[in-house]
Order: structure tokens, then C-alpha cells, then sequence
């Protein structure tokens, strides 16, 4: 038989259905199905619990098993015991006699990810940090005939998810049927019931599946069959080029594909909510694989034909419901129908790690409700959710919470809480708009609870109660809220992070219809401007010109124009003086910096945007190992365009003002370098702080460089290039001077190595020896407007430096909106406009808590510079834990890593800091209140 079919029969019991279980923190549990109609206890709906197990794959050799991954190879076989292996070095010329290596799965190891608990099959595991998926975005990821893999991918999919029985006793056919590839074993609240397509009785934790017959691979002329196939009908749409299946090979094809049904024991049951554990191993690949996944998830369904006893699934989820979500966890309330996998594979989020994402809907109504729990640093900020679904929409909904009470008398004032609710924009997949009020009708709503702890709060643990009500229920949440030891100073003093987010003013305008710099153009700014300062911004860019910026220009080409420098506002603008001369006009920017400080802080940077190619006769590039200091060109046109306001009129006007190098340049140009200096001075400011821009890969010329630096020694230039080739480059004393001889003062630059996580000991060598200009990689590949949560949360932490994300491009009534600057940044917006300005997405607070994130892992680094060598490795090694993760993959932790236990992760992080601070407490995050 081409597919195995396995069946675990059991005795048929009777008795009453219960139709009450309390224990569960149900109000009443859904009524037995009518037994004539049958029911599925789960379906498509149903979310799965997923821990992805990665690694080397294994290749059927002549004997035994064998990995490869490009020149080298090793021998693979089963270990002493069922959760190692043992590794060997395939014997070559200089290394005849090489030495097994025994792996420990449960540790972290070159080879392959860290397995799941021994125990994550029972019934009471806490599955709560592991991400949910449905069945049809596992088979976006792992399904079809095969999705594209190579000498490592998928090893082991851990699966878990709750189902309802009212009457085990009468619950007697209750049947699970699954297809995909590779092999499983399936339990039932912590037994296993059966296995397919693997060994019997086998019980390692990696044992592999059954290998897969010569006809998956090669047709009847012994030729390799392509390896990413056609779509299989009803598995879900999966954009990774796929390939029409001529209908001769489709028999070859099907046999990839393995299906089993399995009967439930009764006696395994329990009233109330059971545990399904599916565990799918992937198959040894033959011929080098042809390229194609060998595990692999296309349905996977339990019902019973005659619905005694069971619970339908979509009767559970009928009602209000309250459930559990993980703050980086990705939530939707209208579903998108198609995946989220890009084909232009280097801009997507599969990577072979980052499964797609469009977010769960429903909360599994027979997982329990816990506590909300969330840890917060002195002085800093951190943030919880949970959810309210009803399929029929949700009205009347509310969510207050009052004062959280902690030991011996102290309190975490009310003041310091506040509740948003998310809800889904129309260009988005998942609930992303944090509101101040609940949006009507929507039929699954985000609670969160953010809590900011003054600096001098008293450290520990508090609790309190977040009262819910919809749809005429009441659901009360216990709240922990763990103020930790570490003690953070305002983000602006984030020292050792750097952090930009672009503004724009202009958008704003454009959006609410507003004269520009009117009074209520002002007021709509200042929620932007508080939300930069919550981000420690570093960067404040002030344009000067209106001039486009081209994201490509090559001397001689025509110019393209992806940057819409148009839509930034201009801050400087000139005004008609004595004679008609024209001077400069700081009005507009002295009470746009007096409104920056106020909200964010004093800059590192000012960037005065001030040139752009179109207008130069002179320039300088460096791409892809090009590198001109000079080269000269036709100017497309007389100058750059700059503002001239009339304040009789109030009226404005484009100007031509003259180029860098033209003869009146300096009289016209002096003037409004030497404007701003005197204002940087006044306020006690480093003159250092003013930067020149805009330049890319093309950028001034030596001659520019040279008569700027005449009018302004201080002045350094802000570039956003790839800056290949470049010589010097960086110098000992930490500066960088970039072709055409321009120092920098900005770096930014798309992060090549993005693979590489700096570890600790690389951390200590950049902050001893800090660079001396702003550095800012744009780290371009990693994120995505639909990027998941947890990326946001997690990217800051890579190198402790992100620069170029939009925060408010919006379309602003446009069908095609203003680009954030380039192609360098895919993001345009992180926030929405609101009523009165821009609201923040929980995009945006997942980078706001992951810069706080960053500043404690670098804060722990500088720490570390105190002590001696052998007192640092418990740090280097709690620091590099992240550097671990990212092992297997490429720069960020994506959606299915949320298996990591971020929060515990990030706690012991605290932990460490506030050790190393001297502000070390009792209370500790793995031991919550009533679990001490």
C-alpha cells in the first residue's frame, strides 16, 4: 500500500455527559453534539501550539544515515540515550581518524535546535510561550509535495492543542486523520496512542521516518523530478515559485504525500479539555533530497461520526470568549486568505526559518486563562495582552484596572497604567492599531495593559485584577506585574544605543488638511515627536530643501526617484531682508528643535538635508566596489529648490538657490550653517552634532567636501550607502572618512552580516572602542511591513543599532503614499493616524521594548568592562544565549521562536543587571505570586 493506515481501536463505554466544568474557568461548557449529525472536534480553526526543531537533514547513505552541508560530511547514529546523538567527521585526508562527537539535543549545539521539555506531551505543560499557528499556514510552510529545503531545514514539528469531551464514557469514535510528510507519533494527554510511518516502539526523540520509495524522487527514465511542486488542491496558496505537475508524474508526486487515521481510547480521555500532541519527524532524503521538504503538515482533523460525547469546536468558539497571548504574538481579527510568503525570496520572511504569519483569531476556548504577567525596569516600561473574540462581534466592550499592590505597603499607582486596544488597519493581516478606545463589531479585540514604573518605584512583585467586559460578560484577569532590580534612565541617555526613526511633518499636514506649521499643525506633531522620544531617537532631520532625492543615480543615466523628498516639510526656510537680499529663517526650526527637546531629549545628530546629484557638476560613488572621489557630470537642473516665506502673506514659494560649487554659493549658504551653529551653541551642544546630507552611494565630490569644509570645519556629512570599497574608511581614532574624502558623521548602511550577531566579546570591543559617528545599518532584509511582532522586538537587539524606519509616511489620501527615503527601508509607517495625531502600533511598542531591551544587554556589557576576564563568561554566556538562536538562521528571531520564552529571557537579563549594579532582589520572575 502506498499510504499505511494505522488504527488503535478501544472499547466503546457509556455513561452522562457532563455539561458543567468549571475547573476549566468555563461559564458553561457547549452541550453534547446531536448524535445523528457528527462533529469535528478539531478542524481548520483549530490554533496548534508549534515548536520547530532545525537542523541537518539527514541523507540515506549506504550505511547508516550521513549529514552534508557543502565540502564536509559526517556519519550520523542514535546516541545512549533518546535525547542525544552522536556526530562523526566523515575520514579524509587530514583527518584519518577523527573523534565522534556526542550531541546533547537538549542543549544548544552546531548541528541542531534544542528539543522541546521530555514532558511537553502532558496535559498540564505550559505551552504558553510556543506560537500558534492553523493547520493552513503550517502548510504554507512545510506543505505541498515539498517545499524548497537544503542540507538543513525542518527536523521535528512539536504540535500540541486542546479539544473538548463532555462524556468520555460515550465518546468511543473520536477519530484523528492527518496527511503530510514524513512520519508522526501522536499522544493523548501525555500517552501516546499511535505512530505512522515511523519505527515502532522507537523511543528516541529524533528517531526519523520512514524513507520515501525511488518514484518520489526520479520518473521512469531515472531523471530527478523538480523539487518545489504545483499546488496540491485545498492546502493553501504557497508563493515560492511554483511549478505546474505534469499530470504523467503526478503518481511520482502523490507518493511523497502520506496519510493514517488513528482511533482515540476513550480511557485516555478526561471531561473537559484533553491535549492532542502531534509529533512529525522528517524523512532521510535520497539522492540528495531533489530539494524538497521531507516533514511536512497538510490536514490534520479529529471528529466523530457520531458525536457522542464530544464537543464541537465551532460550537466552543461560538460564545464571548477571554484567552491568553503573548505580547510579541501575532493576532488577527479578519483572517488573511492567502499566505504571507513573498517570491522574491531576499525580501520575504522565509529564509527557511520565518514560518508565515496571518495570526491567530480564536483563542482555543479549552486552554485555561492565566494571569497576565509583565516585567518592567525602574524608570522604564513593559506591556501585556489579552484577548476578547466572539465570532459575531464584539460590542459595548470595556477594560479598566485599577492600583497594583505589593509588599509591605507599596503600590504602583494607577497613573501608571493605561489600556489600548488593538485593532486591524485595512492594509495589515493581524491587529496592529493601539487605540485608546475599543473599536464596535470587530470579532476579536487585543487588551493591552502597559505599565510604566517611575524610577524610585520600589522593586518586586504586584498584583491587581484587569476587569473585561463584552457583550454583556464579565471576565476578570489576575495581573503580576514584576518591577525588577535594573534601573533605566530616560531613552534619550540610551547611551550606547542608536536608534532613528524618520518624520515627517509634511504627511502630517497632507493628512488632516492643515496649513503647514499653523497652530494645529503643532498639536497634530506632538504625538509623533512623544512617540520618537519613547524610542530614544538620535537622529533629528531637517530638511532644507525640496529637491527629490534619486535612491539610484548614475552620472549620465536619467534619475529615479524613489525618495519623495517632497513630501518632507522644509524647517529652514528664507525670507525677503533689506534689498531684497534673502537671509534665512529660523522661526520654524527653533520651535520645532524647542518642541524635539521637550519630547525627546537633546539630538546626537542634526542632519541638514541640503544637497542632492541633480544639481551637482561634481561627484563621488562608491558601489559594488566602484569607488570615484571625482567625477564630473551635466547638472539636470540650475540648482536646488528651497522655501522663501512671506510673513505679509503668509504665503510660500520655491526658490532656486545655487549649487555648492557655484560662485554665490557661500554667500547664500554660510549664512544658515552659521544660524544653526549659534543655536547647537546656545543650548550647550558639541557644534559636532551638525551633519551635512543627503548623500548615497553617490555622493559629493572632493571639490564639495573641500569648499564646505570652509564654511563649516565642524560640519560632517550624513550618508546612506553601502560604502564598498571605501579608503581610508575607519581610522584608529574612530572616524570615518568615506570616498571623495568626506568625513562621516552618519553612517547608515544595509547590515551585510546580517547572519552575524555580535557576541559578547564583540560587544566589549566596539564599546571600548566606540566608533565617533552616529552608525546606523538599516538592516533592510530583515523586516517587512507584515513582519510578526516579536521581529520588531527582537531586531534592535542584533547589533544594538537600527536606523531608517519610517514612523509616520502615510498615504495621506493618496492612493501611492510618501516613501519613508529609499530602498533601503521598507518600512514607511509605525504608526496610524489618529483623531488628534499619530497613534502608536504594537509594531512600534515592540521596538520601544526592544530598544529598552538593547539598552540593558549593552548596559550589562559596559558592566562587564569593570570585572575581570574570568568573572565575565557567566554574563558572556547568558548575553550570547540570543547570539545561539540565531544560529541556524539569518539576524532576527521570527514568529515560531516564540518558543524561546522571551519574557524569561529578558528577565534574566534584568537579573544580571541589576547584580551588577548592586540592586539585586528577592523577587524573581520564575516564581510569581503563588508559586513561590
Amino acid at each position: 500500500m502506498r499510504n499505511d493506515r494505522w488504527t488503535v481501536s478501544a472499547q466503546r463505554l457509556t455513561g452522562l455527559a457532563a455539561v458543567l466544568c468549571l475547573a476549566w474557568g468555563w461559564g458553561a461548557m457547549p452541550a453534547a453534539a446531536d448524535a445523528a449529525a457528527g462533529v469535528e472536534l478539531i478542524d481548520e480553526q483549530t490554533p496548534w501550539r508549534a515548536y520547530l526543531v532545525q537542523g541537518r537533514l539527514p541523507l540515506k547513505a549506504e550505511e547508516g544515515l550521513r549529514l552534508r552541508e557543502r565540502r564536509a560530511a559526517w556519519d550520523f547514529e542514535y546516541g545512549g540515550h533518546d535525547r542525544e546523538v552522536v556526530i562523526t567527521p566523515v575520514p579524509t585526508r587530514r583527518n584519518p581518524d577523527p573523534e565522534p562527537e556526542v550531541v546533547d539535543l537538549d542543549r544548544r549545539n552546531p548541528h541542531y535546535t534544542v528539543l522541546p521539555p521530555p514532558d511537553w506531551t502532558d496535559a498540564d505543560f505550559d505551552d504558553i510561550h510556543w506560537p500558534r499557528y492553523q493547520t493552513d499556514e503550517l502548510s504554507d510552510f512545510l506543505g505541498d509535495y515539498g517545499v524548497p529545503a537544503g542540507a538543513r531545514g525542518p527536523v521535528a514539528l512539536h504540535l500540541r492543542t486542546r479539544f473538548g469531551v463532555s462524556d468520555p464514557e460515550r465518546a468511543t469514535d473520536l477519530e484523528l486523520a492527518a496527511t503530510g510528510l514524513g512520519g508522526a507519533v501522536i499522544h493523548v494527554n501525555g500517552q501516546e496512542v499511535g505512530r505512522a510511518y515511523l519505527p515502532e516502539d522507537d523511543p528516541h526523540a529524533l528517531a526519523f521516518a520512514h524513507s520515501y520509495p525511488e518514484p518520489a524522487y526520479v520518473d521512469e527514465y531515472g531523471e530527478l523530478l523538480p523539487g518545489a511542486s504545483g499546488q496540491r488542491p485545498g492546502l493553501g496558496e504557497l508563493d515560492l515559485t511554483p511549478i505546474e505537475v505534469p499530470e504523467e508524474l503526478r503518481e511520482n508526486y502523490e507518493q511523497r504525500i502520506r496519510s493514517f487515521t488513528i482511533t482515540i481510547p476513550p480511557d485516555l480521555l478526561h471531561r473537559g479539555a484533553n491535549v492532542l500532541a502531534v509529533e512529525w519527524r522528517t524523512a532521510p532524503h535520497r539522492r540528495g533530497g531533489a530539494g524538497w521538504s521531507h516533514l511536512g503538515v497538510h490536514r490534520i482533523a479529529l471528529t466523530s461520526d457520531s458525536g457522542d460525547g464530544a464537543i464541537a469546536y465551532r460550537e466552543a468558539i461560538a460564545s464571548t470568549h477571554l484567552w491568553n497571548a503573548a505580547a510579541e504574538e501575532q493576532i488577527t481579527s479578519d483572517r488573511a486568505q492567502q499566505s504571507l510568503v513573498q517570491r522574491r525570496w531576499h525580501w520575504s520572511m522565509y529564509w527557511a526559518r520565518g514560518m508565515p504569519v496571518r495570526g491567530t483569531q480564536m483563542g482555543n476556548p479549552f486552554d485555561p486563562l492565566r494571569p497576565l504577567r509583565i516585567l518592567v525596569p525602574r524608570g522604564g516600561m513593559g506591556s501585556g495582552q489579552v484577548v476578547i473574540s466572539d465570532l459575531d462581534g464584539l460590542h459595548e466592550l470595556s477594560a479598566t484596572m485599577g492600583e497594583l499592590s505589593g509588599r509591605d505597603g507599596a503600590v504602583l499607582k494607577a497613573r501608571s497604567v493605561s489600556t489600548r486596544y488593538a485593532a486591524q488597519p485595512d492594509d495589515l493581516h493581524h491587529c496592529d492599531v493601539l487605540m485608546p478606545e475599543p473599536p464596535d463589531g470587530a470579532g476579536t479585540v487585543p487588551i493591552w495593559t502597559i505599565i510604566e514604573a517611575p524610577a524610585g518605584q520600589a522593586p518586586g512583585w504586584y498584583t491587581g485584577t484587569l476587569s473585561v467586559r463584552g457583550n454583556g460578560r464579565s471576565f476578570q484577569v489576575p495581573v503580576q506585574v514584576l518591577v525588577s532590580g535594573a534601573t533605566l534612565p530616560p531613552p534619550h541617555e540610551f547611551a550606547d544605543v542608536s536608534v532613528h526613526l524618520t518624520q515627517s511633518p509634511r504627511t502630517v499636514a497632507m493628512h488632516y488638511d492643515v496649513e503647514p506649521w499653523s497652530d494645529r499643525h503643532w498639536q497634530l506633531l506632538e504625538p509623533s515627536l512623544k512617540l520618537l522620544g519613547q524610542a530614544g531617537n538620535e537622529v533629528l532631520n531637517v530638511p532644507v530643501i525640496l529637491s527629490n532625492f534619486p535612491a539610484a543615480f548614475r552620472p549620465g543615466q536619467p534619475a529615479r526617484s524613489e525618495s519623495s523628498q517632497t513630501w518632507r516639510q522644509p524647517l529652514i526656510r528664507w525670507v525677503k531682508g533689506d534689498e531684497g537680499r534673502l537671509r534665512p529663517d529660523f522661526e520654524v526650526f527653533d520651535r520645532f528643535l524647542d518642541l524635539y527637546v521637550e519630547h525627546v531629549g537633546p539630538p546626537r545628530a542634526i542632519s541638514l538635508w541640503l544637497w542632492e546629484p541633480g544639481s551637482a557638476v561634481e561627484l563621488a560613488q562608491a558601489y559594488e566596489g566602484r569607488r570615484e572621489h571625482s567625477v564630473e557630470t551635466e547638472a539636470r537642473t540650475p540648482g536646488v529648490l528651497v522655501q522663501v516665506w512671506d510673513p505679509q502673506t503668509g504665503r510660500a514659494h520655491q526658490h532656486t538657490a545655487p549649487g555648492l560649487l557655484d560662485d554665490d554659493a557661500e554667500a547664500f549658504w554660510r549664512p544658515m550653517l552659521e544660524g544653526v551653529r549659534r543655536r547647537v551653541q546656545q543650548r550647550g551642544w558639541d557644534e559636532r552634532i551638525i551633519m551635512l546630507g543627503f548623500g548615497s552611494d553617490v555622493r559629493p565630490g572632493e571639490r564639495t567636501g573641500r569648499r564646505v569644509r570652509q564654511w563649516a570645519p565642524y560640519a560632517r556629512w550624513d550618508l546612506l550607502s553601502h560604502f564598498s570599497g571605501e579608503t581610508p574608511g575607519r581610522k584608529d581614532d574612530g572616524r570615518y572618512i568615506a570616498t571623495g574624502g568626506l568625513e562621516v558623521g552618519i553612517r547608515r548602511y544595509p547590515w551585510l552580516r546580517f547572519r552575524r550577531v555580535l557576541s559578547a566579546e564583540q560587544l566589549e570591543g566596539w564599546l571600548n572602542s566606540p566608533p565617533q559617528y552616529v552608525d546606523l545599518p538599516t538592516a533592510r532584509w530583515q523586516h517587512q511591513p507584515w513582519s510578526p511582532p516579536f521581529l520588531y522586538r527582537t531586531l534592535p537587539q542584533m547589533w544594538g543599532r537600527l536606523g531608517h524606519l519610517g514612523l509616520d509616511f502615510w498615504r495621506a489620501g493618496r492612493e501611492s503614499g510618501p516613501r519613508n527615503s529609499s530602498f533601503f527601508s521598507h518600512v514607511d509607517a509605525l504608526t496610524v493616524p489618529g483623531p488628534q495625531g499619530a497613534l502608536p502600533t504594537v509594531r512600534f511598542q515592540m521596538l520601544r521594548e526592544g530598544v529598552q531591551d538593547t539598552h540593558i544587554r549593552l548596559a550589562i556589557v559596559r558592566a562587564c568592562l569593570e570585572l575581570a576576564e574570568d568573572q565575565r563568561e557567566p554574563y558572556r554566556q547568558l548575553l550570547d544565549e540570543l547570539r545561539g538562536r540565531v544560529g541556524h538562521g539569518h539576524g532576527y528571531l521570527s514568529q515560531h521562536e516564540l518558543q524561546f520564552d522571551w519574557p524569561g529571557y529578558i528577565a534574566r537579563l534584568h537579573e544580571a543587571l541589576a547584580e551588577l549594579t548592586g540592586q539585586s532582589i528577592d523577587a524573581r520572575w520564575d516564581q510569581p505570586p503563588g508559586r513561590e
